[in-house]
């Protein structure tokens, strides 16, 4: 359950810009007036001063927020608030652009939270039930924790753990600097910033350790990729990758594999991954494994070095081997070739939705069959999504299916899940570079615009 979104002013005149939103609706991160102050706006009004969001649930009913110089954790729908700073949450974040924050983690379906506490000089793995607000707290072992992560089925935590002084100069220190904490005040309009990551590897080398969640039982498991169900799917000292279950362990890729993981099936136990090709240097071809079972999908990618977690609920996995794409079926276990030009934007169930120069197109993995759902694309368009719901302007699309539904706005700022689209609540320039003025309205793509006041 999740707060309505609200139909009143979200900040007020003058400059804004959407530094973040909930994928309910429910709030709205700015950077405000001039000099720019970033500002919470829960439901609507002006809000309160911010410092930065750490991180948000998927349902967009939870967020920890720095206010005040304290990280709160907020339920936005019963308005209660809990600092986790008093309860000596450690949130300080890694200079890794574009990643989750490294200590704050949700549960998919918005029932539990995962932080790191440092507390009388001991490092522990907290796991807190949001409605509730009962905590678990498990000694994370020795050394220090850099990053850790709930599994897609809340099983497990994985974590970096730094055990050992490898750098050798007296210390732990993390893989990556620690990125200072942001000023209030913000820029509305500021300038890419364009970072080095030079400091990449020159920290203490980190270990795979895991928490089970069910027992609070903490055990470190070197070369750990990522849980898989009840299993765990590690890479060996060979560079084979190797699934463990309790009393089993299978092997999947060879060493001569080098395998790097595109994908991961918690419940169906899978993984997609890329495999070395020694006669074409820089080119992977892609395999599916599971235990006992080996498939190769007769698809070639370009070089990766990243292993993805796994995830659960998914059945298609878009692929782009070269400049063609294709679809992975997870319940038949088979490569779906798309047509020249396709770009998968959204994967709801057994469907794909395409965008293909100006059309939108429904693809059904049951029937293999194709739809056009509409045409007339933007040339540039404005690409958002979340949950269910995406735009790709002009249009507004749930559950890949149709109604295609008009964007209600060409300035969109943010997309919640429902099919509201953020913008602001006066006329302006739809010119990509035209100042952007408050107060901000979401608008409900699903009703026809009336005459009057924004809806």
């Amino acid at each position: 359950m999740t707060a309505a979104v609200s139909q009143a002013d979200i900040g007020g005149p003058g400059l804004v810009r959407v530094l973040a939103a909930s994928s309910s609706g429910g709030w709205v991160a700015l950077c405000q007036g001039k000099p720019g102050e970033k500002r919470l706006v829960i439901g609507a009004g002006t809000g309160e001063p911010l410092e930065e969001v750490y991180a948000q649930d998927p349902s967009g009913r939870y967020l920890v927020a720095a206010l005040s110089g304290a990280a709160v954790l907020i339920d936005t729908l019963t308005e209660a608030r809990v600092d986790l700073t008093a309860l000596g949450a450690d949130v300080r974040r890694a200079r890794a652009d574009y990643a989750a924050h490294r200590t704050l983690s949700f549960s998919g379906d918005g029932q539990l939270l995962a932080y790191l506490r440092r507390q009388d000089g001991r490092v522990s793995i907290v796991l807190r039930q949001l409605p509730g607000g009962s905590e678990r707290a498990f000694p994370s072992g020795a050394g220090d924790v850099f990053r850790l992560e709930l599994s897609a089925d809340a099983r497990y935590v994985s974590f970096d753990a730094l055990r050992e002084d490898t750098s050798k100069n007296g210390k732990l220190d993390w893989p990556v600097p620690e990125e200072p904490a942001s000023k209030v005040e913000c820029d509305p309009h500021p300038l890419p910033r364009f970072r080095s990551f030079a400091y990449q590897g020159r920290g203490d080398q980190p270990t795979r350790a895991l928490l089970t969640t069910a027992d609070g039982v903490v055990r470190d498991v070197p070369g750990l990729v990522t849980p898989l169900g009840d299993g765990l799917l590690v890479r060996d000292g060979d560079g084979s990758l190797k699934l463990e279950q309790p009393g089993k362990r299978w092997q999947l890729a060879p060493a001569s594999c080098a395998g790097r993981v595109l994908f991961a099936d918690a419940g169906r136990k899978l993984a997609l991954v890329s495999c070395a090709l020694p006669k074409k240097p820089g080119k992977r071809e892609v395999w599916l494994f599971g235990a006992g079972y080996a498939k190769n999908l007769r698809g070639e990618l370009y070089e990766t070095s990243t292993d993805r977690q796994a995830q659960s609920g998914v059945r298609l996995v878009p692929l782009y081997p070269g400049s063609e794409s294709a679809l992975v079926d997870l319940d038949r276990r088979e490569l779906l070739p798309l047509a020249s030009g396709s770009r998968v934007v959204a994967i709801a169930g057994d469907t794909a939705l395409l965008w293909r120069g100006t059309e939108l197109v429904s693809y059904d993995a049951r029937s293999k069959a194709e739809r056009r759902l509409a045409r007339g694309v933007a040339r540039a368009p404005d690409l958002m999504q979340s949950g269910a719901a995406l735009l790709l302007s002009p249009f507004v699309v749930l559950g890949a299916e149709p109604p295609v539904l008009s964007s209600p706005t060409d300035r969109p700022l943010a997309l919640s899940s429902s099919g509201h689209v953020l913008a602001p609540a006066a006329a302006s320039s739809a010119a990509a570079d035209a100042a952007i003025e408050g107060p901000l309205h979401w608008l409900d793509a699903r009703v026809p615009a009336p005459d009057g006041p924004p809806r």
